[in-house]
C-alpha cells in the first residue's frame, strides 16, 4: 500500500547537517529551510535513512564530515526533536521497498555509495513523494522520477521576491 504524502517535499540528510553547523557557509540557508518545515511554512517529510544519515555524520570526530562534532548524546536529542515534531512527519519504507528499488536499479545502474541515494528515492515514490530538497543536486539528478530542489536556489528566489515587494511598496508611496 503506497501512503500519500505527495504534497511534501522529502529534505536529504544535509539539510538537516548543516543546519546543526554554525560554522557552515550553508548553514543559514538550510538552517531557515529546516526551521520553515519545523514550524510548518514548508510541508516537508524525512525518512529514518535520513535520520541515520544525520546521526553518523554529526558524530563523526575524525574532523573529514563536520567541523563542529555532537556526543552522541546530544545527536539523538536532535533526532528525537525531528521525530516528535508535528510538522517534519517521517515517512518509512513500505513493504515492496526492494522491489522498487531492484526496478530503480534496472533503470539507473548505480554503484558502491550511490545506492543510498538510490533508496532514498525509492523510499520517496513508495511515499508518493517527488520533490527532495538537497545541496547534493547531482546525486539526485539522474533519477527522472523526481524534481531536485536546491536550496540555495530557492532562498534566493524568496529573497529576490522580498526585495521587489519592498521596493514596490516604496514606489507606491
Amino acid at each position: 500500500m503506497m501512503n500519500n504524502f505527495g504534497d511534501r517535499v522529502y529534505l536529504d540528510s544535509n539539510i538537516l547537517v548543516y543546519a546543526q553547523q554554525q560554522k557552515s557557509p550553508r548553514h543559514v540557508v538550510a538552517k531557515s529551510l529546516r526551521d520553515k518545515c519545523l514550524n510548518g511554512e514548508v510541508a516537508a517529510c524525512i525518512s529514518p535513512q535520513v535520520l541515520s544519515e544525520f546521526f553518523v555524520t554529526v558524530t563523526r570526530t575524525d574532523g573529514r564530515a563536520v567541523d563542529e562534532p555532537l556526543s552522541p548524546a546530544e545527536a539523538t536529542n536532535e533526532v528525537k526533536r525531528y521525530c516528535e515534531s508535528e510538522q517534519l512527519v517521517v515517512v518509512h519504507p513500505g513493504p515492496r521497498i526492494m522491489e522498487r528499488m531492484l526496478g530503480l536499479l534496472q533503470r539507473y545502474p548505480v554503484q558502491g555509495l550511490r545506492l543510498h541515494d538510490l533508496r532514498h528515492v525509492a523510499t520517496m515514490l513508495e511515499n508518493n513523494v517527488t520533490r527532495v530538497y538537497t545541496f547534493n543536486i547531482r546525486h539526485f539528478a539522474t533519477f527522472s522520477e523526481i524534481e531536485t530542489l536546491n536550496p540555495e536556489a530557492i532562498d534566493v528566489a524568496e529573497s529576490q521576491e522580498h526585495e521587489e515587494d519592498a521596493e514596490t511598496e516604496q514606489s507606491d508611496i
